[in-house]
């Protein structure tokens, strides 16, 4: 039997557990029609969790028939905006999670018989990945456009996105490599979706003649490079610039963001194609196959410090001004660099990195790496105690699930606590905008609500 928990930020019932306040423990997640606790009957997993400011989405994987499966849609929390679809988007907060009814948009979009493979979330903003066989894969904006976050085109404030169903298109048919327009592709798949406050990259293959070339494509908020250089853009919007009180030049300042989406990088190279990637506030940074770590945006805050001297990262995550990568050699340790304004790169001096040894648990592998906006959770494998979830970093909203609010400079271990009783198989963990999810299966009895 599969349970989602989830603790932190709730001010809109985004936690899905029928309440509209912070919760410093982990909570089970509620779904409608079902009872307490309990996901929708045949669910296999979640293949996702995306949070954002106040609402969360998650994509769930359903058996339909024996050799079958479909995916669903649900959210909860705010949806004045849009962020939960056309069908949730009432004042009051949504505080259990409710299915998303997508066909009758699909339909009149064209988009029959298309499928959801991925979903994510900007601020107030959610996107999803549409596929159907025979066809170009589809992005799928709905919510906010305060900083072209629908990357439809559009500025902020343009009345005309309200009309319609509510869910648009993303066009990136546009976009060129070497003169070649996605447009003209014989066939175009999306990979990857990626998103961090205010900006999101989206990893296409896409095929012209044979070879497969990788592109990645990007749009919203922009100013910080996070998007690559955008400076000779002249159709994307950008700040006034003061008048001249002199005759020298004027330098315009760099677009704020990009309603429609650009080109963020590409290759061919087998060796150099991006693996996965993660975003920040301001920054964006990227895992190439060969190991390495490459970055876009601002280091202000040392949140790309370093990073391109690593070549045996196999993951890396970003909190809103940081990053954290997960190395791959004989001694894997988690590496980190950014701010530390919440403890949130798990240390209380000023090295460079932060070590698993460093983690009081002796010979302890990281399974899976994720952060939320400024903090950070691992999955580790204890020998002779199975998993546990251990976290770090801001936790003014009881995001670390552990019965205070109080940040943690240092790892702690979270989850399960240490009074539970049974055996427990951890699927995943999620890190939100102050919040943390917990996907797990019991694999033995135990006291109901020991969690």
């Amino acid at each position: 039997m599969l349970n989602l928990l989830s603790a932190g930020s709730n001010a809109q019932g985004q936690l899905g557990n029928t309440t509209v306040d912070d919760s410093s423990v982990f909570q089970a997640c509620s779904f409608h029609g079902q009872p307490a606790g309990n996901l929708p009957p045949n669910v296999t997993d979640i293949a996702e969790v995306a949070n954002g400011a106040n609402h969360s989405l998650l994509l769930l994987k359903t058996r339909i028939a024996q050799d079958t499966e479909a995916t669903e849609l649900w959210g909860c929390g705010d949806g004045r905006m849009g962020q939960l679809g056309p069908g949730l988007r009432q004042q009051e907060p949504i505080t259990s999670f409710h299915k998303v009814a997508l066909d009758t948009a699909l339909a009149e979009l064209g988009l029959d018989k298309y499928t959801i493979h991925s979903v994510s979330a900007t601020w107030e903003t959610s996107y999803l990945i549409a596929k159907k066989s025979g066809c170009h894969d589809v992005i799928l904006s709905f919510g906010s456009n305060e900083f072209g976050d629908l990357g439809i085109g559009r500025d902020a404030g343009d009345k005309g996105i309200e009309k319609g169903v509510g869910i648009h298109i993303v066009d990136f048919s546009h976009v060129s490599v070497a003169g070649n327009s996605i447009k003209s592709a014989k066939t175009v798949t999306v990979e990857k979706m990626r998103s961090g406050q205010r900006h999101i990259i989206v990893s296409l293959k896409v095929i012209w003649d044979e070879e497969p070339v990788q592109i990645l494509v990007g749009w919203g908020a922009c100013r910080h490079g996070q998007l690559g250089d955008v400076k000779n853009l002249p159709s994307q919007p950008s700040s006034k610039p003061l008048k001249a009180k002199s005759k020298k030049p004027i330098i315009p300042s760099p677009p704020t963001y990009c309603s429609r989406p650009i080109l963020v990088y590409h290759s061919i190279n087998p060796s150099d194609l991006v693996v996965e990637y993660s975003l920040g506030i301001h920054h964006s940074a990227f895992l190439h196959s060969s190991g390495r770590i490459s970055a876009k945006g601002s280091d202000r805050k040392n949140q790309v410090q370093g990073l391109e001297s690593i070549h045996i990262a196999r993951d890396v995550k970003c909190t809103w001004n940081g990053t954290c990568v997960l190395t791959g050699d004989a001694s894997p340790c988690v590496l980190s660099t950014g701010s530390n304004s919440h403890g949130q790169l798990g240390r209380t001096d000023n090295s460079t990195t932060m070590k698993v040894d460093d983690i009081p648990i002796a010979n302890a592998p990281v399974k899976a790496l994720a952060c939320g906006s400024e903090h950070t959770l691992v999955i580790m494998s204890v020998d002779g105690k199975g998993d546990e979830v251990w976290g770090w970093g801001w936790n003014e909203h009881g995001n670390l699930g552990v019965g205070n609010t109080a940040d943690s400079p240092t790892p702690q271990r979270i989850w399960p606590p240490l009074d539970s009783l049974g055996t427990y198989r951890i699927l995943n963990v999620w890190g939100g905008n102050g919040s943390s999810w917990i996907l797990y299966e019991v694999q033995e009895a135990q006291i109901e609500n020991s969690y």
